[in-house]
């Protein structure tokens, strides 16, 4: 089965200067906001209700990600299968477990392994099940 496009992810310097602007362009008011300290990372999710996600990534301290870059994050249906068929096909495919914090595992081809793009493979369905249950629990509370 080939594999689908799971969401978008866009490196900003400054998250909390580009979200109103990704809001008012993408017209989502609503987003999560995640704080991932393990890997210096703040990231916002926008879905609009068509099931489209955009994530904003800011990232703190050493990365070779920068302002602009963008990943393409690819849903798969099983990521360990995904994984070895990669790395038969001679693609090294970077394996990262689910933290406290983002309880997403992911795998990861780097911008060089991927000709200056980050793919990053998902889980199908994990990310918007995280998006979703997050935006569900954040109007419970407010």
């Amino acid at each position: 089965m080939p594999n689908a496009l799971d969401h978008i992810g866009i490196f900003v310097d400054d998250l909390d200067a580009a979200l109103p602007v990704y809001a008012t362009l993408v017209g989502i008011e609503h987003h999560v906001l995640r704080e991932v300290p393990e890997l210096g990372l703040r990231l916002a999710f926008f879905r609009d209700q068509g099931g489209a996600i955009i994530e904003l990534v800011e990232a703190r301290g050493r990365s070779e990600l920068r302002h602009g870059d963008v990943v393409v994050a690819l849903e798969v249906t099983d990521l360990d299968a995904e994984i070895a068929r990669l790395a038969a096909a001679g693609i090294h495919v970077h394996d990262q477990p689910a933290t406290e914090t983002l309880p997403l595992r992911r795998g990861w081809i780097t911008k060089g392994g991927g000709h200056g793009t980050i793919i990053e493979l998902c889980p199908k369905g994990a990310v918007a099940r995280f998006v979703d249950g997050a935006l569900r629990s954040q109007t419970e509370v407010g």
